[in-house]
């Protein structure tokens, strides 16, 4: 009987001494949903205006005038400069009066040459008197020919001297004021129409195809995003495509076309043109599920012994709170939805059902 109670004793030690095995930490464990809808690809852009011009002066003088102010919404032909136009206006004045002597002179000899012609014809006066008429005639048309071009020659530099705006629009800075001395070629201003703009951005030749495959790289609706973030309230589209893809970056440049009734885009501005694409079933994890190590993003799959396993998945883009995953996750695979801090490689856990909804 003593024998028996010491066997017992010992057993009873040996159970008490076996340590108690810890609960599994619990993580919520999910596979990849299919998901549809849109997402936003956004692109640096810069606005060009519509017509834009610098007007420079075509002769050399004096600034006479200057018809417009700064910011000014002018009408196509307008007058803006005058250089040196009063000296050019003498010259025309002269040109026509000198056109108007030279026809003068030229009828009286033409009714000279009637007259003698008559005479001629009755045998009056000489075969020779008639053809010195007939050359002064030809001689004085030719000058009257030639007061003509000297018209139309400084109604040209007239012309030269009144710069007028080629199209409607608004004023730029005006650098140079009445009585400046100007060169041929020196910029008197710039002129810019803005009711509409373009706006220029590049795509990598990866979504050039991806869009091309689609048909829709034309004729497509983008927004514009401010440089204080706001969008612009009128959408444009896609209306041209370079035909040459940048050797140096692997891009190609794009024009989007916008309405700007209220003006507030303007040459030279830049933002962000945001285009929207659709997703077809498409296999997304939450970014929360994530980590990153070396700049690769990983997940934390379970296996069927319940371990976690690190795995390296390539995202295709980024949304809002999620990853469209290009390559490294398959349909049915499990992983740890939150908690991924908390987790090391081949730690066994217990899952519980989650529903990425």
């Amino acid at each position: 009987m003593p024998h028996r109670l010491c066997a017992s004793a010992l057993v009873l030690a040996a159970c008490s001494s076996t340590p108690a095995l810890e609960p599994l930490e619990v993580f919520p464990v999910a596979t990849p949903k299919r998901g549809t809808g849109t997402f936003e690809r956004e692109y640096v852009g810069e606005v060009h205006a519509l017509q834009r011009a610098e007007l420079r002066a075509r002769t050399r003088g004096v600034i006479e005038s200057v018809g417009i102010d700064e910011g000014q919404e002018v009408k196509a032909g307008q007058l803006l400069f005058t250089v040196s136009a009063k000296e050019l206006q003498h010259e025309l004045r002269r040109a026509r009066a000198a056109i108007a002597s030279a026809t003068a002179e030229l009828k009286a000899t033409q009714l000279e040459h009637a007259n003698l012609k008559m005479l001629f014809d009755q045998k009056v006066v000489s075969p020779a008197e008639l053809a010195r008429v007939e050359a002064k005639v030809a001689a004085l048309a030719a000058k009257e020919e030639e007061a003509k071009a000297a018209e139309g020659q400084a109604a040209v530099s007239l012309q030269y001297a009144e710069v007028r705006a080629p199209f409607d629009g608004v004023v730029n800075r005006i650098p140079r004021k009445a009585g400046s001395l100007v060169a041929e070629g020196d910029l008197l201003t710039t002129l810019t129409n803005t009711r509409e703009v373009y706006v220029y951005f590049r795509i990598s030749e990866p979504e050039y195809l991806e869009h091309k495959t689609k048909g829709a790289v034309l004729g497509r609706e983008v927004g514009f995003r401010l440089a204080d973030g706001t969008l612009h309230a009128q959408a444009g589209v896609t209306d041209a495509v370079e035909t040459e893809f940048d050797r140096n970056t692997g891009t190609l440049a794009v024009r989007a076309r916008f309405p700007n009734d209220g003006g507030v885009l303007n040459h030279g501005s830049t933002g962000k043109v945001v285009l929207r694409s659709d997703l077809t079933d498409a296999l997304m994890v939450p970014q929360k599920s994530t980590f990153e190590v070396q700049e690769h993003v990983y997940v934390y799959t379970v296996d069927a012994e319940g371990r976690a396993r690190a795995r390296r998945i390539v995202p295709k883009l980024r949304l809002k709170d999620s990853f469209v995953v290009e390559s490294g996750l398959k349909p049915g695979d499990r992983f740890i939805v939150e908690g991924v801090q908390r987790v090391k490689e081949g730690l066994k856990i217990a899952a519980k059902a989650s529903s990425l909804e």
